[in-house]
């Protein structure tokens, strides 16, 4: 039998008329959720929608594209309309659209909006929380696939940024059902073993589905717990997880985290070497001033006629000591005048002057001064002191 051999484009042309002759999918309306969704430079907008049993490719050329009146994005629940159609070159089944309406958020968006507003409100995205990431350090931690593209692209950065700075590889799934449990893990060893200084976690861009695993509650919490501080690097620039918001850093992309984190060696000799000629420059601007600063106080008179300098001094001195000399004497002398006058003061009103002109000081046998003779009955012992010395008599009589 004859073999009829057929180009792969021809086949892929008849089926392509196939579909454009079948009325039904010349103009259909689709229900679904947005998926994988991006937005190319040249207006054309390329996404995915599903449903929980299957999925088809789409686009939106930019002119049908600008009468959308809100942004598609991903896990938005529409309704398409459009044709069904193949793409010849790729043989690839599409839907090539022309009108989207809104049919509300889709399942997953509404989770990750729900998380995203509970992690918030418990402050876990507050920037008071967030760690420092190191300007140099010494040894970093990349947790991703260990096949994926996101770990080329990180080593490809930091080999040409930097390759004298050590980077530990904690292998981990990054997208499925055990990602993660494993990404979790992979952070707690990194804190526990405190070899790195920071964290580099991520993967390459994905739809919503392929994201999921950073979306995990158990993820965030186990980033915000991390005493080592972590960059969040999960796929393209316009997707955003939960991770991204809970981390100490979000970088856009895996290679960006690099750069981020990565110091350009050749930017830091560059600054050191501008460093070490301004500290040279300071140095000797400074040795300089202070030459000429030693110059002129080696000008002066003193330091020319060093022995008249210190004569003059020494005459000085004398004078100085002479003045407090007699400052001194004089000081005493008044000193001494005063005494003496205070002296005499204190001696007039000394008790012992009135005893020498024939007065006595009588007390009881008790040492009370004797003012009354009801103070003493008869038979009790006094004294009588004078000027030279105690007399002990006895009362025997009161009169």
């Amino acid at each position: 039998m004859k073999r009829k051999i057929v180009a792969v484009s021809e086949i892929n042309r008849y089926v392509s008329r196939l579909l454009e002759e079948d009325y039904l999918l010349s103009d259909v309306w689709l229900s679904g959720e947005v998926s994988n969704c991006k937005y190319h430079q040249s207006g054309h907008i390329y996404f995915t929608i599903k449903d929980p049993f299957g999925s088809l490719n789409a686009v939106m050329f930019a002119k049908d594209a600008a009468t959308l009146d809100f942004i598609l994005k991903e896990g938005l629940k529409v309704y398409v309309r459009g044709r069904i159609a193949l793409y010849e070159k790729t043989g690839q089944f599409q839907c090539y659209v022309w009108e989207i309406e809104k049919q509300g958020q889709g399942t997953l968006y509404e989770q990750f909006e729900r998380l995203k507003g509970k992690l918030s409100d418990e402050g876990l995205f507050d920037p008071h929380y967030k760690k420092a990431i190191p300007t140099y350090p010494s040894k970093v931690g990349i947790i991703t696939s260990a096949t994926g593209a996101a770990i080329q692209d990180i080593l490809n950065v930091a080999k040409r940024r930097n390759n004298a700075i050590p980077l530990y590889i904690y292998p981990a799934h990054v997208q499925g059902e055990y990602a993660t449990l494993e990404l979790i893990a992979a952070i707690e060893r990194a804190n526990k073993e405190k070899l790195v200084d920071v964290l580099i976690v991520g993967r390459g861009g994905g739809s919503i589905e392929d994201l999921w695993c950073f979306n995990d509650e158990r993820l965030a919490r186990c980033i915000f717990a991390s005493e080592i501080p972590i960059v969040s690097a999960v796929g393209h620039e316009i997707d955003f997880t939960i991770s991204d918001f809970v981390s100490d850093l979000r970088a856009p992309t895996p290679s960006a985290a690099a750069e981020l984190v990565i110091p350009d060696k050749e930017a830091y000799l560059m600054k050191l070497e501008r460093s070490r000629s301004l500290l040279k420059h300071h140095v000797e601007k400074h040795l300089q001033d202070e030459k000429i600063r030693l110059e002129r106080l080696l000008s002066r008179p003193v330091y020319k006629n060093k022995e008249k300098y210190f004569a003059d001094l020494r005459i000085t001195l004398d004078y100085k000591v002479e003045a407090l000399t007699k400052g001194f004497e004089k000081k005493l002398a008044t000193y001494n005048t005063t005494l003496n006058t205070r002296i005499g003061q204190l001696e007039k009103l000394s008790p012992l002057l009135t005893l020498k002109r024939g007065y006595s000081f009588t007390t009881t046998e008790n040492g009370k001064v004797l003012t009354s003779i009801e103070q003493v009955e008869i038979g009790n012992a006094i004294h009588v002191e004078v000027t030279d010395g105690v007399l002990y008599a006895k009362v025997e009589k009161k009169g």
